[in-house]
């Protein structure tokens, strides 16, 4: 056999086996009956599942993933407004929350204020010592906003894994 008759029939071969992986793998026929897959397809539930349903499927799907110290959900399965989430709080009768905080210059925080019934959200821009309806800022550090109402304390925070400060805890011994 040649050189030539050798690359010729490689060149074939080439040429049928790409021609069947087509088929194979990429090839979607025009017919609806060669296009049915043989897969097992589960029914939606008639009704939304429970918290405590989701969550337990939730668990065999991610096992690592166990609710934290922190968890947001009571013990009942209903999540209190704000609870869990670094970011905001309810004191003194008003639902703040943490958008941003800038240190580039004197450091401010810019915050979402609510009444604790619904309303208007109003927006402020606060540095430390500030008061907004009758809650002072107390210190801005970091991503860290500290508020207080003269009888609570709350600190806000942005971006702030429960988990950061155990670890921090850890590499301070």
């Amino acid at each position: 056999m040649r050189h030539r008759t050798q690359v010729i029939s490689v060149a074939a071969i080439l040429v049928v086996v790409g021609a069947l992986d087509f088929v194979k793998r990429v090839n979607v026929p025009r017919s609806p009956a060669m296009r049915e897959a043989n897969i097992e397809i589960q029914a939606l539930p008639n009704e939304p599942l429970s918290l405590a349903s989701a969550r337990e499927r939730l668990q065999s799907w991610f096992p690592a993933q166990q609710p934290g110290p922190q968890d947001p959900l009571s013990a009942t399965g209903e999540q209190s407004p704000g609870a869990g989430a670094p970011d905001r709080a309810d004191i003194g009768g008003w639902r703040f929350v943490l958008l941003g905080v800038f240190d580039a210059g004197p450091p401010f925080a810019v915050l979402d204020v609510q009444p604790n019934d619904g309303g208007e959200v109003e927006q402020h821009r606060v540095s430390a010592g500030d008061t907004i309806k009758g809650v002072t800022v107390e210190r801005i550090a970091g991503r860290r906003v500290s508020l207080s109402d003269g009888e609570n304390e709350t600190e806000l925070a942005l971006f702030i894994d429960p988990r950061d400060e155990i670890a921090a805890a850890k590499e301070q011994r």
